[in-house]
């Protein structure tokens, strides 16, 4: 995998790959002096057997969209609805796996990728720009007929190796609720399905309750959690420096936000029990089953808030969101 684009302006840059257009290197230089690097990349990007890989695994990094977003899931409870129908071949989406046409301005990156003429969604673009502390990230979703489908904004965050030096808090969530898959793929202490009131008390599988606003865990785990009733804003905060790194986007357009905790707790090649990673993804989908369950009715949706979009053909999406940085002066602002 080739193709790079780097962005640079008077207080950072970020570079934008080919595959998936996803986003790697920001660094953001605050007034201090100090370089703060929020994005994850994996430990297996750049070494000589990633040609090996499959798809967006390649060149797997910090923030890229999920159109359609998810991928199949058929070990569901009953109260879950089937996977039935069409689904999109490859796991968040055909766009994440494929090369995009990406152009570089003084002020911008752009990228574009057309989908396969069977594919419900025709193109997408988006758009990169510098702010002060951060970026302003902007999609479009052009589709080629009426469809219904879930989408993600799927910004992963780098961890420290040391132990619960990370707080996290999805402003404004009522509820968190435990990715449903049982039994799940990966180690995790949260009970399939299970409905908590806040990231801090997520209840387990002894009956006890597990922290997760404060990481990485010290032991092995991968959970998926969705968070309900946020309001457009999740800060990352480093207990240590207090800095913060903090997403913002619109929560009425993606009402949950799927937090992916990959605590070291994938055993398989390339993961390795090595990947230490926090995904921050503002969806409207119903967890990541794919398109099938998102688009029917489900456990989700039955709480109040859609889990797919109602896309009409040729009339184009629009979103914008951003990624910033503050130093512990102005993190609370």
């Amino acid at each position: 995998m080739t193709g790079y684009r780097t962005l640079k302006w008077e207080t950072g840059q970020v570079t934008m790959q080919k595959r998936g257009a996803m986003l790697r290197d920001l660094s953001v230089n605050l007034p201090d002096g100090q370089i703060v690097r929020p994005l994850h990349t994996a430990p297996w990007v750049g070494k000589d057997n990633v040609s090996e890989l499959d798809g967006l695994m390649q060149g797997l990094s910090g923030e890229w969209p999920c159109v359609p977003f998810g991928a199949r899931h058929d070990d569901l409870p009953p109260s879950w609805p089937r996977s039935l129908g069409w689904e999109d071949t490859f796991a968040h989406g055909y766009a994440a796996h494929h090369d995009w046409e990406i152009s570089a301005s003084a002020g911008s990156l752009d990228a574009r990728i057309e989908m396969p003429a069977d594919h419900p969604v025709h193109s997408l673009r988006r758009r990169v720009q510098p702010e002060a502390n951060g970026i302003v990230l902007d999609l479009w979703i052009l589709p080629r007929r009426d469809c219904r489908l879930p989408v993600g904004l799927h910004p992963v965050f780098a961890l420290p190796d040391d132990p619960l030096r990370m707080r996290v808090e999805v402003s404004g969530a009522t509820k968190v609720i435990a990715h449903p898959e049982t039994p799940p793929p990966d180690p995790t202490p949260a009970l399939p399905g299970a409905v908590s009131g806040s990231l801090d008390v997520v209840r387990d599988t002894t009956g006890g309750v597990v922290d997760f606003s404060r990481l990485p865990h010290s032991g092995q785990n991968e959970t998926r959690l969705m968070a309900l009733g946020g309001n457009g804003h999740v800060t990352i905060t480093d207990q240590l420096t207090g800095i913060a790194t903090k997403l913002c986007y619109d929560a009425a357009r993606f009402p949950f936000v799927m937090l992916w905790i990959s605590n070291r707790g994938r055993a398989a090649e390339p993961w390795s029990s090595r990947h230490l990673a926090l995904g921050v993804e503002p969806v409207r989908a119903a967890f990541d089953l794919g398109t099938c369950v998102s688009a029917d009715d489900n456990p989700v949706s039955r709480l109040g808030e859609a889990t797919a979009f109602d896309f009409a053909a040729n009339r184009e999406f629009h979103t914008t969101y951003t990624i910033s940085v503050h130093e512990p002066s102005t993190a609370s602002r």
